[in-house]
């Protein structure tokens, strides 16, 4: 749903099966942005974003939470440290997402022919 909704608004999207896949494609192509599941097979969300944080090659890069898990205290305020943004997968979160995405990064370039 996320690679279709934002591919449609002219953005190149990489989507990885499970945490490994993410840690690897992350490791190799150091991506712009990084939307990230917390509930991932193999490596938790969470285990990803502490590693990219405490990694002087990815700490930089922008990341933003959906996930559908019932956060505790604990969880959120950790993700208000260490993500720049998080979306709740039950609450409305497309329009908001497309609008932080933009201004993390811009919006795509639109070829010419």
């Amino acid at each position: 749903m996320i690679v279709e909704l934002l591919s449609g608004k002219g953005y190149a999207v990489n989507s990885a099966v499970d945490g490994l896949a993410a840690r690897a494609h992350v490791a190799a192509s150091l991506p712009e942005l990084v939307i990230l599941d917390l509930m991932l097979p193999k490596v938790s969300g969470f285990e990803l974003l502490a590693e990219w944080r405490a990694n002087s090659r990815t700490s930089a890069i922008p990341i933003f939470v959906l996930t559908s898990k019932d956060l505790t205290k604990q969880e959120k305020s950790y993700l208000q440290e260490h993500a720049q943004s998080l979306f709740l997968k039950q609450e409305s979160w497309q329009e908001g997402l497309v609008k932080q995405l933009q201004r993390a990064v811009g919006k795509p370039q639109v070829a010419k022919a």
